[in-house]
């Protein structure tokens, strides 16, 4: 196991998986293979609550010293969500009885504890918010990991918003494919990049897009996923 690997699923082990998510290893070293591999030295995690998604990209842009931004407002009225009704009652009960504060402070602590302050930083908004601040600093992205609010309306925008400012070439992660309000953005990315690689089991459900054209390309990408997957 490399040096990388071996340090993504130690800190995993430090971060719990509950009901507001939970970042499987292999989705972490997925995005940590595509950030090294290709020397994608900007990304950005939507969504980043706990941070399992979010500080496995950090020592991955660490490796090229690169930098990963993390985009979430830790704001229990944001985190209101409305498109899955036969979940309702557990996510309104989630919102209510989470700490957002502390969750913040929990994942401010990660990054200091692992020495990753230069290679991360948290942007305590909303997506939208982000959006332009990101735009006016001529700032794009090689990753993309979109895992904000789960609401049809929420996750169309976070495509429209992010989609042009991801780098010719880059990749674009696409959480929680499964869900029916999440599907929408799934038949629309499938129409606008290239899906390479998706996964989808009991601690996954996800998919990887990207903006290469080359159908020989993309078989040949897929094809070396396939193997630094392993």
């Amino acid at each position: 196991m490399s040096n990388l690997k071996q340090a993504i699923a130690t800190l995993l082990k430090q971060i719990p998986v509950d009901f507001g998510g939970g970042c499987s290893e292999h989705k972490a070293w997925v995005m940590a293979t595509l950030i090294k591999e290709y020397q994608l030295t900007t990304s950005v995690d939507i969504g980043v609550y706990r941070g399992r998604s979010f500080l496995p990209q950090a020592l991955a842009q660490k490796a090229i010293n690169g930098k990963v931004f993390g985009v979430d407002p830790y704001s229990n009225q944001e985190a209101m969500q409305n498109d899955r009704p036969d979940l309702k009652e557990q996510l309104d009960a989630f919102v209510q009885q989470t700490d957002f504060q502390a969750l913040y402070e929990q994942v401010v602590h990660q990054v200091n504890e692992h020495q990753l302050n230069a290679h991360a930083e948290i942007i305590r908004t909303t997506s939208a918010l982000a959006a332009p601040y990101f735009t006016a600093n001529n700032i794009q992205f090689g990753l993309i990991h979109i895992d904000g609010n789960h609401d049809t309306a929420a996750v169309m925008q976070d495509y429209a918003l992010y989609k042009p400012l991801l780098r010719p070439g880059g990749f674009l992660v696409l959480d929680d494919i499964s869900w029916p309000s999440v599907k929408p953005v799934l038949m629309l990315a499938k129409r606008e990049l290239k899906m390479v690689y998706q996964k989808k089991d009991t601690e996954n459900d996800f998919a990887v897009f990207t903006t290469r054209q080359s159908f020989v390309h993309d078989f040949r990408l897929k094809r070396q996923l396939d193997r630094l997957l392993k």
